[in-house]
C-alpha cells in the first residue's frame, strides 16, 4: 500500500459524500445526513491513513540519505529522530493534500456542534479542489528536507495554519450563505453584485490587469510531455527557473467580455438593490457574465485538452528548456483554473439564489445561527494564525538567526491575522454583527488565498518559502 492509494480513496469517499449532501437538499431526510456524515468521517480517516503512510515513506528517504551522507547505520533515539522529522506537509504538494484535511476536520467540527446545510458541501467542494490541485503537482516525489524545514516547529506551525486557515474559510463560507439568507438587512442583488466585483478582481489578477487588455491574451505556462510525464518549459535565471507562458487561445478576448458584461450588470444590480430579487434587465445581464466566466474557464479547459503543439517564436526556441515539441496541459493553468472555478462556484451559488429565492433561503439556517457560526470559526482561526506568527518567528530565529524579517509569507500571515482581529474588533467594540462583520468574513477567504498560494506561487513575491512552490 502507498499513501497515493489512501488518498484516492479518500477523494472517493469525499465526492461520494458531497453528492449525498446535494441529494439531502432535495430529499431533507435525516437518516440520509446522517449516512453522508458518516461516510465523509470514512474518508477523513482514510486521509488519516494516507498521511500516516506518507510520513512513514518520508522518513525511509530521510534515513536513507542521512545514512548516505554520513556512511552510518542510525539506531536507536538517533535513527528515531530522522525518521520521523520528516512530517508529510513539507512541499506544495503535501501541503494541498493537508489542507483537504483540515477544511474537512473543521467541517466535521461544525457539523457536530451547528449542523449548518450547505456547510458540508462548499467544505467538500473546496477539499476536493485542494486534492486535486495536488494531483497536478508536479513536484510531488519525496526528496529529503532542506536544513530549514529540519526542525520541530514544522509540527505546530503548519498544523496550526493548515487547521486556522480551514477554520476561515469555514467562516466565509457561512458569512456568504449569511448574506443571502438575510433579506431584512441585505439584497440578493447587492449579494448578486458583491459576487461579480470578487470575480472581476480575481480575473484583473490572473489577467496580469493592464495587460490582458494591452494584449487582448491570457497566458498560461507552457509543458512538454518527457516520456508521460509533463514538464514546464523554460529556463533558469540564475539558481531560479522561469516558465515560459504563452497565451491560451481566445480565453483573453472572453476574460475582457466577462469583465466588461460584469461591470455592467454590477451598475444595474447596484441600482436595483432596494429590490430583494432583481428582475428583468439586472437579472440578465447577470446571467450574460456567468455565461462569459462559464465560457471562459470552458474555453481554458478545451485549450488545455487540444492544443497539443503549440508554435513557438524561433528568438526563445533555443532558450526553452527542455526542448519541445511543446503542448498546453491541465498543469498549465492548474491554480487559476481553481480560483476560477472557485469564483464560478460562488456566482453560481447566488444565481440558484436570484432563481429560487425562497426555496433557497428555506434550506438554510436562520441568519442569527448562522452569524453565531461564523464567529465562532473566525475566532478560533484568530488564535491559530496567532499560534502560527509566534511558531513561525521561533522557528525563524532557529533557521535563520531572526525573528520578523518581512519575508512576504511572513508578511501575508501577519495580514491574515490584522483581518480577523479587525473582524473581531469590529464586532466587539462598534457592533458591527452581521452584514459588516459578514463581508469582512468573506474577504477573509481571498486573504488567506493570497497569503498563500500568492506567496508560494510566486503570483506577488519571492521569498524564502518559495521552497512550498515545487
Amino acid at each position: 500500500m502507498t499513501s497515493t492509494l489512501f488518498f484516492n480513496l479518500c477523494g472517493a469517499g469525499y465526492f461520494i459524500g458531497l453528492f449525498m449532501y446535494l441529494a439531502n437538499l432535495a430529499l431533507k431526510r435525516a437518516s440520509l445526513r446522517r449516512a453522508a456524515t458518516l461516510v465523509v468521517a470514512g474518508a477523513f480517516l482514510t486521509q488519516i491513513a494516507g498521511l500516516t503512510f506518507r510520513w512513514h515513506e518520508a522518513g525511509l528517504v530521510e534515513l536513507q540519505a542521512a545514512e548516505r551522507a554520513t556512511g552510518l547505520t542510525l539506531e536507536g533515539a538517533q535513527r528515531f529522530v530522522v525518521y520521523t522529522r520528516h512530517p508529510p506537509w513539507s512541499n506544495l504538494y503535501e501541503m494541498m493534500v493537508y489542507m483537504a484535511w483540515g477544511a474537512v476536520f473543521v467541517f466535521l467540527v461544525s457539523e457536530v456542534k451547528f449542523r449548518i446545510r450547505f456547510a458540508g458541501i462548499f467544505s467538500l467542494a473546496l477539499a476536493l479542489v485542494s486534492l486535486g490541485l495536488a494531483s497536478l503537482t508536479t513536484a510531488a516525489a519525496i526528496t529529503p528536507l532542506v536544513p530549514a524545514l529540519q526542525s520541530w516547529w514544522i509540527m505546530i506551525h503548519v498544523c496550526s495554519s493548515a487547521v486556522g486557515y480551514a477554520a476561515g474559510t469555514l467562516g466565509a463560507i457561512l458569512s456568504l450563505v449569511f448574506l443571502v439568507k438575510a433579506k431584512e438587512r441585505v439584497s440578493l442583488a447587492a449579494v448578486a453584485a458583491g459576487s461579480l466585483i470578487v470575480s472581476m478582481c480575481l480575473f484583473l489578477l490572473l489577467g496580469r490587469g493592464a495587460q490582458l487588455f494591452l494584449t487582448g491574451a491570457y497566458r498560461v505556462k507552457l509543458m512538454r510531455d518527457m516520456a508521460g510525464e509533463l514538464i514546464p518549459a523554460g529556463r533558469m535565471v540564475g539558481d531560479n527557473f522561469q516558465p515560459y507562458y504563452v497565451g491560451s487561445p481566445g480565453v483573453g478576448v472572453l476574460m475582457i467580455a466577462m469583465l466588461v458584461l460584469s461591470a455592467v450588470a454590477v451598475a444595474l444590480l447596484l441600482r436595483a438593490r432596494k429590490d430583494d430579487v432583481p428582475r428583468g434587465l439586472p437579472l440578465y445581464a447577470f446571467l450574460a457574465a456567468f455565461g462569459a466566466t462559464t465560457a471562459t474557464i470552458g474555453l481554458i479547459l478545451i485549450n488545455a485538452f487540444t492544443q497539443t503543439d503549440v508554435q513557438v517564436p524561433a528568438d526563445v526556441v533555443s532558450a526553452l528548456m527542455p526542448p519541445g515539441p511543446w503542448r498546453l496541459a491541465l498543469q498549465s493553468a492548474q491554480w487559476d483554473l481553481a480560483l476560477f472555478g472557485i469564483a464560478w462556484g460562488g456566482q453560481l451559488f447566488v444565481l440558484i439564489s436570484l432563481l429560487f429565492p425562497a426555496g433557497m433561503r428555506g434550506l438554510m439556517a436562520d441568519a442569527a445561527r448562522l452569524d453565531r457560526a461564523a464567529y465562532y470559526s473566525i475566532l478560533v482561526a484568530f488564535a491559530l494564525v496567532a499560534v502560527v506568527l509566534v511558531t513561525g518567528a521561533l522557528w525563524a530565529h532557529y533557521a535563520w538567526g531572526r525573528y520578523w524579517g518581512w519575508d512576504p509569507k511572513e508578511t501575508g500571515a501577519l495580514v491574515i491575522w490584522i483581518t480577523y482581529a479587525l473582524y473581531l474588533h469590529a464586532r466587539v467594540t462598534y457592533g458591527w454583527v452581521g452584514v459588516p462583520s459578514a463581508i469582512i468574513g468573506v474577504v477573509g477567504f481571498f486573504i488567506i488565498i493570497a497569503g498563500f498560494l500568492g506567496v508560494n506561487l510566486g503570483f506577488f513575491a519571492d521569498g524564502l518559502h518559495s521552497y512550498g512552490s515545487g
